[in-house]
């Protein structure tokens, strides 16, 4: 059990109903607490049509984002926190509905935000301006959350 006493497999009755309505009340609060940082952030995104504007001047999708305000809740990771965020959404093109695929700075091991498979391959071969800006300010960098992709021990790759 979370907060002391006897294992879940040992624990009585009214104590295995105690711990489920606390882990019940900490899941709301949790989802609560997300609520708020997220607040209004996530309403109004560019469409695909109007990302491709925006790359042509140099500026990707997640730049013109409006940001949660306040640091982000303690029980998420940086991806949790993206994956709230982004809702779905690449971060360069604003597509929704594909797969998303962590994207990192393989010098660092570093997360950078998430991209949709398109955008994660051309990210990697491109100097366009849009992917540099990308680079240089990541959505984690917008969300002021940093976090290892991969194996601490292995430079950033997968385990």
């Amino acid at each position: 059990m979370r907060r002391g006493g006897p294992c879940f497999e040992h624990a009585t009755d009214e104590e295995r109903l105690a711990e489920l309505a606390w882990a019940m009340a900490e899941a709301s609060r949790q989802r609560a607490a997300e609520r708020k940082w997220l607040g209004q952030a996530t309403p109004k995104r560019p469409t695909f049509a109007e990302a491709e504007m925006l790359d042509r001047e140099g500026i990707p999708s997640c730049h013109v984002w409006a940001v949660p305000s306040g640091p982000v809740p303690s029980h998420l990771s940086a991806t949790a926190a993206l994956r709230l965020w982004q809702v779905g959404e690449c971060a360069m093109c604003s597509s929704a509905g594909r797969t998303l695929l962590v994207d990192h700075c393989h010098r660092t091991g570093l997360v950078r935000g998430l991209l949709c498979t398109q955008c994660n391959t051309a990210e990697a071969f491109s100097d366009a301006a849009a992917f540099a800006a990308y680079r240089g300010h990541p959505p984690t960098a917008m969300l002021q959350v940093e976090e290892q992709y991969g194996s601490p021990w292995g430079g950033g790759g997968m385990w």
